[in-house]
């Protein structure tokens, strides 16, 4: 605390020691130190005027945006731009912005972010039951943020799951619906509502597409997709339609870049076949032999008639009388011949196979818009290269046959670009033209109005009013510099060459009384003098100045003790 009164008093002492122009220009020195270290320390704050975009650029979702303007507002910085979905902070104090953005909870999640918190920050003593509805919970805020990254439209989306087993059963059913909100009522395309459902449902093991609804909460109406193969079906042939219509346009748009803002629409016809196999079986008209088998077999059978008289009684009775000298040939003999023949035959077939993919592309057409204004260049660029030396302005104006037959020469070379793009067509089809070419008048875009003089004037003074107010203070001090240069003490001699305007005879009743042995040395009393003596100024015939020039320089103090005198006997 004494300190700071010391240098208090040594300021206050300061100030009154200096003339009114010095402390005005003290006062104005300082204050031009303090508000320059004033626009130095704003100037490194906001970075010079360079913005630089958060996260890199990242397109962030409304949702994020909002929260990310409340956070920075909460944190009073609002030296921020937003562009689209994208935020601008002055890069030299972009650490405070995120900073803010993370104090106020509104960092945007990434990919895999909300599970990834919660697989790392366990619970102490946490149940299992615990952690996975914690994993459950953090996979159903991704699939959330990742769902509002498939469209601009999206502004919230919001997944919930549930599933239940019924009895002892291992079979459970599973179901889960997605909420989302759109930007302006727009509502989703049907391809980007079953996207979002067949995401969904991918992403739990079990779960059918046909188990997950998708509700829009600006126009209260749910979607679903069946589980009829018809209607699955249906979904791909017109996301086949979709995707090849998106394909020619561009392709049609890239190849006419030069004739100005083209309008090309695109009619696709798809083959409604998904798949088609064919299986083909046909024969031989001669068997071919595989194996040959034959069997031989030869016999010879014989058989003896027994002799005797025919009748009952000869015969049946025995043992009757028989002449052995002519036994006699037999009565019965066979000869057997046997051949098998075994032949293995295989009646020639070829199979056929053939697989082609589905859904190809059948016939497409064009129809392509031109803006009027192209004919107008384009007569304009032939009239010039017909007239060399001529400007644009020069040209007449041109007649409905010329830019008729401009016209006709337009819609030629289009039809020529396009059409070897397109598929070709089956043998008997029609013969019409496959690119259709028209035209439409383009109409001149209001320009739009000019901020008025003092918009601008206002503008200028709100960005320059610092600078202006620095070169205001410049200007000050130079005028008081100017000022203390005039009221300054001249350099002129001649009061001090005229001793004053003081006599010498004055200079004897100066009173040197209180100067020293040695300063007296320099004065002498007055010649013939009855008062006691008194010590005058010992002159050596010169001037009073050269006198007292050598006093200053033989002995300082006495010559300030005689100009002290001098001065205060003279007032």
């Amino acid at each position: 605390m004494n300190s700071i009164n010391q240098m208090l008093q040594q300021i206050q002492s300061l100030l009154a020691g200096m003339t009114p122009q010095s402390r005005l220009m003290a006062i104005l020195l300082t204050a031009g130190v303090v508000v320059s270290s004033l626009f130095l320390v704003q100037g490194a704050t906001t970075g010079n005027g360079t913005m630089v975009y958060l996260f890199d650029g990242r397109s962030l979702s409304e949702a994020d945006l909002d929260k990310i303007e409340f956070a920075l507002s909460k944190a009073a910085l609002r030296k921020y731009e937003r562009n689209g979905n994208r935020i601008q902070v002055p890069v030299a104090s972009k650490d405070l912005y995120y900073k803010a953005i993370d104090e106020g909870k509104a960092v945007p999640e990434g990919m895999g972010g909300a599970i990834d918190a919660a697989i790392n920050n366990p619970g102490f003593l946490e149940s299992t039951k615990t952690t996975e509805a914690k994993h459950v919970a953090g996979r159903l805020k991704d699939l959330g943020n990742n769902i509002k990254q498939i469209s601009n439209l999206i502004y919230d989306a919001h997944v919930t799951y549930d599933e239940k087993r019924e009895g002892f059963s291992s079979k459970k059913s599973q179901t889960a619906t997605v909420a989302i909100k759109t930007v302006g009522g727009k509502r989703l395309a049907m391809s980007q509502q079953h996207a979002i459902i067949q995401y969904v449902a991918k992403a739990f093991a079990g779960l059918k597409e046909s188990d997950v609804a998708l509700l829009d909460l600006t126009e209260s109406h749910t979607t679903m997709i069946s589980n009829d193969p018809s209607s699955i079906a249906q979904a791909r042939y017109y996301q086949v339609k979709r995707e090849q219509e998106e394909l020619f346009r561009d392709r049609a748009e890239r190849l006419l870049m030069d004739y100005g803002d083209v309008r090309v629409d695109v009619n696709v016809e798809i083959d409604p076949t998904l798949n088609e196999e064919t299986d083909t079986l046909s024969y031989g008209d001669k068997p071919t032999t595989i194996q040959s088998t034959t069997s031989k077999k030869d016999a010879t059978n014989q058989k003896q008639t027994a002799g005797g008289r025919p009748g009952t009684e000869p015969n049946a009775l025995a043992n009757k009388g028989a002449s052995l000298n002519n036994p006699g040939t037999p009565d019965q003999s066979s000869i057997t011949k046997e051949l098998v023949e075994n032949d293995k035959r295989v009646t020639g077939n070829t199979l056929t196979r053939t697989e082609k993919a589905g859904l190809q592309t059948l016939r497409a057409a064009f129809t392509v818009s031109v803006p009027f204004s192209y004919y107008q260049k384009a007569a304009t660029v032939k009239w010039l290269a017909l007239n060399p030396g001529k400007l644009a302005s020069d040209a007449p104006p041109f007649t409905e046959a010329e830019l008729a037959r401009i016209k006709k020469e337009t819609e030629t070379n289009i039809q020529l670009t396009l059409t070897p793009i397109l598929p070709k067509g089956a043998a008997g089809e029609d013969k019409l033209p496959k690119v259709n070419v028209t035209d439409y008048l383009d109409m001149p875009v209001p320009s739009p109005p000019l901020p008025s003089t003092s918009a601008l004037a206002l503008a200028w003074l709100s960005e320059s009013w610092q600078t202006l107010a620095l070169f205001g203070m410049v200007g000050v001090a130079l005028m008081s510099l100017r000022s203390f240069a005039r009221t300054a003490p001249s350099s002129n001699d001649s009061a001090f060459e005229r001793g004053f305007d003081l006599p010498l005879d004055d200079a004897g009743d100066i009173d040197l009384s209180s100067l020293t042995d040695e300063e007296s040395d320099l004065f002498v009393d007055p010649p013939n003098s009855e008062d006691p003596p008194k010590p005058r100024l010992r002159t050596t015939g010169g001037d009073v100045k050269t006198d007292l020039t050598s006093m200053v320089r033989e002995n300082p103090d006495a010559a300030a003790t005689l100009l002290r005198n001098w001065i205060s006997g003279s007032n």
